[in-house]
């Protein structure tokens, strides 16, 4: 019995020195506790951004589908290093994407890799890892809205379906997807994963990095920028609209949507300006200071008193088809110091007191130049 008190005794103390003595280190115990906090903050900061991504992938999508342009993308900077970018669009407001490369996930950790897809119908629909993301019935999940078809009648229909944004959430240490709403979870993968392989040396590798695995970079040049998603896809919008005509000068855009917009929906498109075949003087005196976007009314053969005493003009671009540019054509534009003109031009009458003309290039294919062209251009 004495002896079985003492190996008691000697357990009892080995336990309360393990446990809750004095002299017990815990760093490592601690380390470990903070290590696991660290990369919990960090899947949950990944799943914040992820969701973030999601809401702004559907909304390229629903740009795309609307032939809306981007109209800035300014970086979005931490420490000094760019993890993502802001999007503004002409008409669906701004988004904000991160991307990043995929980092390899611990052994047991799983990222969930959302995307869309267009399928051959040309519609947009969300995928999984891969495989297109199915509903409770096994239709695939629109990544965009559609339209109601019109009704029997002639009337409208009903209100065309929005696109679904999915969810998602960690929850005990596993990655959860809802594409109602939050009405109902699906448990995907792992989302804490183990330590990483050890080193050669036997040093506990690093903890495996999680990217977000949904878009991977951003590019952008002149005319369009470029959506790159991690799993291959690529997504293209315009920095234009592609329909409609963007107008310099607010006041020749007031001008122009007054004459020529057929359809009233405050805008020129590229197909109603091509359509016009006579300005004749819609523009007499008006305060107008640049008006490039001319060159897209290719359906005009001539030119006579459109422009006659714009004071301020001072840029403009004669569309490819005009022939003639006739005696009181751009009369009196004194601020008017430099111009495009067509290779289809044949005739020159006009530019009379163009004071501050500096510099014209004759095309080829003129063959008159009138009596009166470019009198009082000093």
């Amino acid at each position: 019995m004495k002896k079985l008190l003492t190996l008691f005794a000697a357990i009892s103390m080995l336990f309360v020195a393990s446990c809750g003595g004095d002299d017990y280190d815990d760093t490592a115990l601690r380390n470990e506790l903070t290590d696991l906090a660290n990369r919990v903050a960090k899947l949950e900061q990944l799943c914040q951004q992820m969701n973030t991504n999601i809401s702004s992938l559907q909304t390229i999508v629903n740009a795309l589908q609307q032939n809306d342009f981007i109209t800035a993308v300014v970086p979005v900077t931490q420490g000094g290093k760019v993890i993502g970018y802001t999007i503004t669009f002409s008409r669906s407001g701004a988004i904000t994407i991160y991307h990043g490369s995929d980092g390899a996930d611990g052994k047991d950790g799983s990222t969930p890799q959302i995307s869309v897809k267009q399928d051959s119908d040309g519609i947009y629909y969300w995928t999984l890892n891969g495989e297109w993301l199915l509903d409770a019935n096994g239709n695939k999940i629109q990544a965009e809205g559609k339209d109601g078809a019109d009704g029997s009648n002639g009337s409208n229909g009903a209100n065309g379906v929005d696109g679904i944004t999915p969810q998602l959430k960690i929850e005990e240490g596993y990655w959860y997807i809802s594409y109602d709403n939050g009405s109902s979870w699906t448990q995907l993968g792992k989302a804490v994963g183990e330590d990483g392989a050890d080193g050669s040396d036997g040093i506990d590798g690093s903890d495996g990095q999680d990217g977000d695995s949904i878009f991977s970079k951003v590019t952008q040049d002149d005319e369009f920028v470029y959506f790159y998603l991690s799993d291959g896809t690529m997504i293209t919008l315009p920095k234009h609209d592609k329909e409609n005509i963007q107008f310099e000068d607010l006041n020749v855009k007031m001008i122009c949507c007054k004459n020529w917009d057929t359809n009233n929906d405050g805008e020129l498109s590229y197909a109603e300006a091509a359509a016009v075949k006579d300005i004749g003087t819609t523009f007499y005196k008006k305060d107008i200071i640049a008006f490039t976007e001319l060159k897209y009314f290719t359906g005009l053969t001539a030119i006579s008193s459109a422009f006659t005493s714009c004071s301020k003009l001072w840029k403009i671009e004669i569309p490819y088809g005009v022939a003639k540019i006739e005696s009181g054509a751009f009369s009196g534009c004194s601020s008017l110091s430099k111009i495009s003109l067509p290779q289809s031009l044949q005739e020159i009458s006009g530019f009379n007191g163009c004071t501050n003309l500096k510099e014209i290039t004759i095309p080829d294919g003129v063959t008159i130049i009138g009596f009166h062209a470019f009198n009082n251009c000093i």
